[in-house]
C-alpha cells in the first residue's frame, strides 16, 4: 500500500511538471521579471481569488531555468497552497515535498510547508448554506430534557477580501452553558482563530499559526504557545468538518483535533457503520451512522447533500434535530409555540427553546439563551392558573409577594418594583440580589396573571452584566404574546 502511495505521488509530480512545461519562458512578457510575475500570481490568488490563474503563473516560475532561487521557492510554496485551496491534496503534498527536497536552505518556507502538509482528510463541497442554524434538543436517555444546542455557520468576508466560514455552537445542558465560534479558511477548512467559553471550564481564545497555537485564557496575563505537528482542527469546528467528509458505509479516517479549553490534542477515529432511518422532531431522515473513538460517541448525519446532524448519543445523553432554519448575524429571532400559542421576538444571537419533557405537571418552560453565555438563568415559565394558590390568583403583585416570602435569601431592592403590562395584562416586576457558590448574582423577575396560563419571566446574571442583559431581555418581554388565554 505504501509503495502504491509513493508511486502515485511520483506520478502526480510528473503530471505537474508535464503541465508546467507547456508554459515556457518565452511566454513571459519581456517587461515582467520573475519577481514581478510572482507578485502577479500573488495578486491573482489573494486579491482576485483567481486560483487557477495563480497556479498557471506559479507553475511557469518553478519550471523556468533563469528564475532566482528564492523566487522559485516562493512560487513552489504558493503552488502547494493553491492546490490545497482546490482540494487537490495529492498535488499539494507533491508540491510541498518538492519544496523541501529542492530548496533545503529555505528553512522558513519548509517549516510552513511541513505544517500545511495535508493531513489525509479530503473535504468535499460545503453542504450547508450561509446562515444555517441547526437546533437540537438535548435529553437524557430517560426522556427528560436537559438543554439545547444550536450549530451555526456564517460566511464572512474579511477586510483583505479573504472569505472564511465562522462555525460554532451555542449550548446549554444540565445547567452548564457554552458558546463557541471558529473562523476557518473557506477552502481548506483549516482553523484561523477560535473562541470558546464554558460556564464550568473557563474561556479561551486561540490563534492558529504555522506549527503552533497561541492560546489566551481569561484570567491569565500571558498567552501560552502550544507547538503542533502538521494540521490540527479546532474541537469546535469538528462537527462541521465531519459533514464535509466523503461519508459512505465503510468509510474510515482519523481527524486530528485540539481542544483549546482542555489544552489537549486528540486523534478522533471515525467510521461509518451503516445506514439507518432516524425519526426526530424535525422529521424522518435516511442517515449514515458514524462512530467516533476513543470518545465513544455515535452520530447520525442525513444521507443527502445537506449532511444534517440529525442525532447524537454520548453516554446517557441523546440529542435530536428539532429545527433547520436560516438566520444571519444581526437578524432577530422569532419564536412561536403552537401548543401554548406563545410568540416572541429575541434580539440577534439569542436562542429560544422550549423544554418538551420532564417539566412539573401544569408547567411549560421556555428558555432564552443570550449570545455570550452570560446569564445563569433566563426565560419564562408558564403555570396553569388553576394550579396557583387562591392568594396568588388575586393579582400579579400577590403572586410575586408569595414567591418573595419563600426565598428570604434573595434581597429585593425596594426601589425596583414596577407595574406595567405584558400582552395587555397587568404585570409586576422587581429586582433581587443573592449569592450562590460564593458569587454575587442579580435577578430580574416579572409576573403576569392570565385565564389559562400565568407567566413568570426571569433573567439572572453577574452584577456587571445585568444592565446590558436586562435591556435585551426587556425587549423579549415586551414582544411576548399568547393567543390561547
Amino acid at each position: 500500500m505504501k509503495t502504491q502511495s509513493t508511486l502515485w505521488t511520483v506520478l502526480r509530480t510528473l503530471l505537474v511538471a508535464a503541465t508546467a512545461a507547456v508554459y515556457p519562458s518565452a511566454a513571459r512578457a519581456a517587461t515582467e521579471s520573475p519577481s514581478e510575475l510572482l507578485e502577479k500570481g500573488i495578486y491573482a490568488e489573494e486579491t482576485k481569488g483567481d486560483v487557477d490563474s495563480a497556479i498557471t503563473i506559479y507553475q511557469q516560475l518553478v519550471t523556468e531555468q533563469d528564475v532566482n532561487h528564492s523566487v522559485a521557492a516562493q512560487a513552489q510554496f504558493r503552488l502547494g497552497q493553491c492546490y490545497l485551496k482546490k482540494n487537490r491534496t495529492d498535488d499539494a503534498t507533491a508540491a510541498f515535498q518538492k519544496l523541501i527536497h529542492d530548496y533545503p536552505n529555505e528553512t522558513n518556507l519548509i517549516v510552513q510547508a511541513r505544517a500545511m502538509m495535508p493531513s489525509g482528510l479530503t473535504f468535499g463541497p460545503v453542504p450547508w448554506i450561509d446562515g444555517e442554524r441547526l437546533q437540537l434538543n438535548i435529553a437524557l436517555s430517560t426522556g427528560s430534557d436537559i438543554g439545547v444546542a444550536e450549530y451555526r455557520a456564517d460566511l464572512v468576508t474579511r477586510t483583505n477580501g479573504r472569505q472564511i466560514w465562522r462555525v460554532g455552537c451555542r449550548m446549554m445542558a444540565a445547567g452548564a452553558q457554552s458558546v463557541s465560534s471558529v473562523d476557518v479558511d473557506a477552502d481548506t477548512f483549516r482553523p484561523i482563530s477560535s473562541h470558546w467559553k464554558h460556564s464550568t471550564f473557563g474561556e479561551v481564545t486561540a490563534t492558529y499559526q504555522t506549527g503552533e497555537i497561541q492560546i489566551q485564557r481569561v484570567g491569565k496575563t500571558q498567552p501560552e504557545t502550544v507547538p503542533v505537528d502538521g494540521i490540527v482542527y479546532d474541537n469546535e469546528e469538528a462537527m462541521h468538518g465531519i459533514r464535509r467528509l466523503p461519508l459512505a458505509v465503510g468509510y474510515k479516517t482519523t481527524m486530528p483535533i485540539y481542544s483549546t479549553i482542555g489544552g489537549t490534542p486528540i486523534s478522533i477515529g471515525l467510521e461509518v457503520l451503516g445506514k439507518e432511518m432516524v425519526d426526530v422532531p424535525a422529521g424522518k431522515f435516511d442517515c449514515l451512522k458514524v462512530k467516533l473513538t476513543p470518545v465513544n460517541q455515535t452520530f447520525w448525519f442525513s444521507d443527502d447533500a445537506h449532511r444534517y446532524l440529525t442525532k447524537f448519543e454520548a453516554g446517557p445523553v441523546v440529542a435530536e434535530l428539532a429545527s433547520i432554519t436560516t438566520r444571519h448575524p444581526g437578524d432577530s429571532v422569532s419564536f412561536h409555540d403552537a401548543e401554548t400559542g406563545v410568540s416572541l421576538t429575541a434580539p440577534a444571537g439569542w436562542v429560544v427553546w422550549r423544554a418538551q419533557h420532564g417539566q412539573p405537571e401544569g408547567q411549560v418552560l421556555i428558555r432564552t439563551l443570550d449570545p455570550d453565555a452570560d446569564t445563569y438563568d433566563g426565560g419564562m415559565r408558564l403555570f396553569a392558573t388553576d394550579s396557583l394558590s387562591d392568594a396568588a390568583k388575586k393579582s400579579a403583585r400577590a403572586w410575586m409577594d408569595e414567591d418573595v416570602q419563600k426565598n428570604p435569601t434573595r434581597k429585593i431592592r425596594p426601589d425596583s418594583w414596577k407595574e406595567f403590562t405584558i400582552d395587555g395584562r397587568p404585570a409586576v416586576s422587581c429586582i433581587g440580589d443573592y449569592t450562590e457558590s460564593g458569587s454575587p448574582r442579580v435577578q430580574y423577575l416579572a409576573r403576569v396573571l392570565g385565564k389559562k396560563y400565568s407567566e413568570l419571566f426571569v433573567v439572572t446574571t453577574a452584577p456587571d452584566k445585568f444592565g446590558a442583559l436586562k435591556a435585551q431581555f426587556d425587549t423579549i418581554v415586551a414582544s411576548y404574546r399568547t393567543d390561547k388565554q
